[in-house]
């Protein structure tokens, strides 16, 4: 669901340089609402701005922090569809923590 979306990058390598871009081989429909709606999740949800922040303190542009975002809401997405559970906000904060105690 990432590559048909266009959310998860590209390796390109070539003898010493190696980089990751957007995926160009996509639904670009699809990438667009993608994109669209991981920006407007950064105004109203916090754990999103906060993930977004955190991107654009690394250096990535805004545009490399949108689509890691919305990398991550094709995830919860994909998981709603294939639990057929309502996405819970405390739920996902909860395994986000548990898991980044983990690592």
């Amino acid at each position: 669901m990432q590559a048909l979306g266009g959310t998860s990058p590209v390796l390109y390598q070539s003898g010493k340089y190696r980089f990751a871009r957007r995926r160009k081989s996509c639904v670009k429909p699809f990438r667009n609402a993608l994109h669209q709606f991981a920006y407007q999740t950064v105004r109203w949800v916090g754990w999103a701005r906060e993930y977004y922040d955190k991107k654009r303190s690394q250096g990535k542009s805004h545009h490399e922090a949108v689509r890691a975002l919305a990398n991550i809401w094709v995830r919860i997405i994909f998981a709603i569809w294939k639990t057929n559970k309502p996405y819970n906000e405390r739920g996902f904060l909860a395994a986000r923590a548990k898991h980044t105690q983990a690592a």
